[in-house]
Order: C-alpha cells, then structure tokens, then sequence
C-alpha cells in the first residue's frame, strides 16, 4: 500500500512538472494546449506566449525574449528616475528608426489601443541581409506608459509579415500581476583558452593580462608608423609606450594595418587594432557587412594579419552602446542582434583566414550607455564569452567646452564602472583609449592622481591606453584638448611615474 502511494506521488509531481517550467527569475505555467503563461519575477508581469515557444535573456535579465516559429518578441520594462520621463523616452528611442529612413522603410508610425492602454507602434522594414541566416527583417514596435514610472516596450521582428492580430492579442495579455523578486546576474565568464593562439600571442595575452602586476601603457598617435610624435614623447619622458592604437575601417586602405603591424614589430611594441564601420551618404555600412557586399575588403584585411603573423590587440566594432555608432541598436532599428551577427560574421572570416592565431579580441562597450535604456545595455551586444578574451574600458575627462559637461576627476570616472565590471566579468580588463581634456580643470594634477590610484586601486586593469589626440567642435575649434604635452608640464609627470616603476 505504501509502495502504491509514493507512486502516486512520483506521477503526480511528474504531471506537475510538465505543466509548470520554473526557474529563479521567471515561470512558465500551460494555460492549455496552445498557450502557456510567462511569468517574469525580475519586473513583475506576466503574458500569454505560444505554448512551444524558446525564451533568451541578457546575462543582466533586462530582455526577455519569445521565440515561435520565425518571429522573435523582445520585451523591455524601463523604470525612469528623475532625470528620464516616459516622453522622453518614446521620442528618442523612436527617433533613431524616424532619422533613417533611408535603410528603414516605415510603413506605420502611430497609435493602437490594447488593454494596458494606447501603445505607440512603428512598423518597418528593411532589405533582407543574404549572410544572417534566417533573416527577420520585418519589425513591429510598441511602447506603452505603465503605472509607477515605468514603461513597456515589445520589440518584434520576423522572417515574413507580421501577424499583428496576433502580436496585438500577446500584447492584450501583459499583466502587472506577479510578484518582483531579488535575481542574480549571470557573471561572463573566463574561458579564454591558450591553445589556438600561436606561442607568441598566447605568451603577450599570460604576461601582460593575467599575470602582469603593473599598468602596461599606450598610446594613440595620428599615423604612428610614419609620426615622429610617438618618439619625441618617449624621448620626453625617457620611458616607451609598449602599445600603439590604430583606428581603422572601410574608409582606410588595408595597408595601413601591415605598416602599422611592421612598424610595431620593429619597434619592439604591439598594436591596438580598432575597427569601425560607419553611415555613408546616410547608408548604413553594417547593412552591407552583412549582405556581403564587404567581404573583399575584410578578407584581405584578414590575410595581412594572417601574414604579418604578430599579436595584436583587435578591438572590433567598440562603444556600441553609443548612438554616435552606426552599429549601435539605435541605427538599426532598436536590434542589438544586428551587432552581434556583424561580430561573429567578421570573426568567422578571420578564423578562416588564419588571423585569429594572432589576434586578443577586445570587448568595449563605453563605461556609459547612450541612450541609456535596457535595450542599449552592453549585455544586449555581447558575443559568446569564448569569442573574445578582455574587457575594454572607456571614459574620457572631456572637460567644460561644452555646457553640459563637467569636470571628472578619474575616480568620479572609472570607480563605479569597475565596481559593476568586477561584478559581471571575470575577463581581464585594459582601458582601450582614454584622456584628460586641458579645458576645464587641472589636468596636470588629474593625470597624477589618476596614476596614482590606477595600479593600487584597480588591480583588474592590465594595460591604459592614452588617446593623445583633439576633438574638435562643428567650426573645426578645439573643444577637447587630450594631448598628452598639452601643457608640457603633463609630460614630467609621466617621466616621474615610469622612473620609479
């Protein structure tokens, strides 16, 4: 008879189990044979999803994403503070697909009601892209105003026409019903392996990046390889960079890499490959990426560093979370996906290639997010953890030219982006580019500040890098001086600094 009832139990619960999904961060209840109930506890709600459907979440639980058949549903809850209104945050988070209207066809831009209130949709489209497979080049967006400050933002997208009815019946069925839990964040980790770099690249990765106790420098200078700035500096502070930055894209020929790469490798230095893409004659060149309409160029780039065979540092695409990117979310209609194809696509050729023997990759959002919204979060953009091997850093002093920046002193810059890093990552971490703008401030005392606190302080930064270089404003006026000899007297601190290393 006992036997009997503990098998009664063991079906019972089995039956159970097959009809309620949980985990720590969200449920998943069957309603009936064809729609099950997603409850999210990370933001508090719950909507009717097709029963067979496949979630994905950022590592920081702002996305959940439902998956059914060839048509992809993002939902975002945004909580605003005092400094973010919902106003705000529909004008400028629609904004990016109105100003490009070149690469995004829209074909609706209005209300429609639901039962959590009026939602304001943008519907569009763009041409399909041959080399993501699978394309969903059809998009349906609604924001809606939820109470207590916050906002509800569905982010559809398919392979074929939008079936609206439908996605208007999910959206009918959102709910502020379940309770607001604590999660966890799921931290990257480090599972960089040393086995398909060749001796030389995976012995610069060891000593400057996992086992190195000290800052190793930087510097960025215009056109190095053929510049005497980066000499008559070193000579200054009587002390070498042992990294030089080079920005690079479809502008540029590939030949400035292998005189870049040559120079480095008789100069007894590495290289900081960064490479952009960006919006032309307002087409956006990521587009074209991903229709192979740029493969010549990237292979050939692939094959020079194939054959210079010298490790390199490459940062691929950085600070996407900057809409001053073309490949940020918000110049390709609100899809971080986007970025992550152009990533892996451009990873894939230089595998091919044989580059990838010779190359660190550098993941680097910007320390700030721009819009700062959850759908332009860095983890909405990361590649898999094993397909690049540091984090990258980036925060500039940019001075006072312009009214509404301040003054920041380094650790007012980097402490908390550290913190939040030391929690998310288990990479190494190097500062990509960095400076201290000469407007605003004193920037002989920030830059010894900031050496003094850097190696103490932040332990997990394995190498600085200073972008020696001026932004200028609109009339072609310097607005932000970051040269490093600007005043000359920045110059002796460095040469203080390096003497007692």
């Amino acid at each position: 008879m006992m036997l009997k009832k503990i098998l009664l139990i063991f079906i019972f619960v089995l039956c159970v189990s097959s009809k309620v999904h949980a985990i720590e961060n969200y449920e998943v209840v069957e309603l009936n044979d064809n729609t099950s109930i997603f409850k999210n506890y990370v933001d508090g709600y719950s909507i009717q999803i097709p029963k067979k459907s496949v979630l994905k979440f950022d590592d920081n639980f702002y996305k959940s994403e439902i998956n059914f058949k060839d048509t992809s549903v993002k939902i975002f809850v945004e909580k605003f503070n005092s400094n973010s209104k919902y106003d705000s945050y529909l004008y400028y988070t629609l904004k990016g697909i109105r100003d490009s209207k070149y690469e995004h066809n829209i074909t609706f831009d209005g209300i429609k009601s639901s039962s959590i209130g009026n939602m304001n949709v943008i519907e569009f489209n763009r041409r399909k892209l041959s080399k993501i497979n699978g394309d969903k080049n059809n998009y349906f967006i609604a924001i809606g105003n939820l109470p207590d400050e916050r906002a509800v933002t569905f982010m559809v997208k398919s392979e074929r026409e939008i079936n609206k009815k439908f996605i208007m019946s999910m959206i009918d069925s959102f709910k502020l019903n379940s309770e607001i839990k604590p999660y966890k964040i799921k931290k990257v980790r480090n599972n960089t392996t040393h086995y398909h770099w060749d001796i030389e690249t995976a012995n610069l990765y060891r000593e400057d990046f996992l086992y190195s106790d000290k800052v190793t420098w930087g510097l960025f200078v215009h056109d190095f390889w053929r510049s005497p700035d980066m000499s008559n500096i070193e000579n200054k502070i009587e002390s070498k960079f042992k990294y030089a930055l080079l920005y690079h894209s479809f502008n540029f020929p590939n030949a400035q890499v292998r005189q870049a790469i040559d120079y480095c490798k008789v100069s007894n230095r590495n290289l900081e490959l960064t490479f952009q893409t960006d919006i032309k004659n307002n087409k956006n060149l990521i587009y074209d990426v991903l229709d192979g309409k740029k493969d010549e160029f990237l292979k050939e780039l692939a094959l020079i560093i194939s054959s210079e065979q010298y490790p390199t540092i490459f940062r691929l695409a950085n600070e996407m979370n900057g809409d001053w990117c073309s490949y940020c979310a918000w110049n390709t209609g609100l899809d971080s996906d986007i970025y992550v194809e152009f990533y892996n696509y451009v990873y894939n050729i230089f595998e091919e290639a044989g580059a990838n023997k010779y190359l660190i990759y550098v993941f680097n959002p910007n320390g700030r997010s721009f819009p700062n919204y959850k759908y332009n979060n860095e983890s909405m953009y990361r590649p898999s953890s094993s397909r690049y091997d540091i984090l990258g850093l980036t925060l500039y002093n940019t001075g006072t030219y312009y009214m509404d920046e301040k003054w920041e002193e380094f650790d007012s810059l980097y402490d908390n982006l550290y913190r939040d890093c030391i929690k998310k990552y288990d990479k190494p971490f190097m500062i990509t580019e960095f400076a201290c703008s000469s407007i605003g401030g004193d920037k002989i005392k920030w830059t010894e500040n900031m050496l003094d606190v850097l190696s103490d302080k932040y332990k997990k930064i394995k190498v600085a890098i200073w972008f020696n270089g001026i932004d200028l404003d609109e009339n072609k006026n310097p607005a932000r001086i970051y040269k490093i000899d600007t005043p000359k007297e920045t110059l002796d601190i460095f040469k203080k600094y390096f003497k007692g290393k």
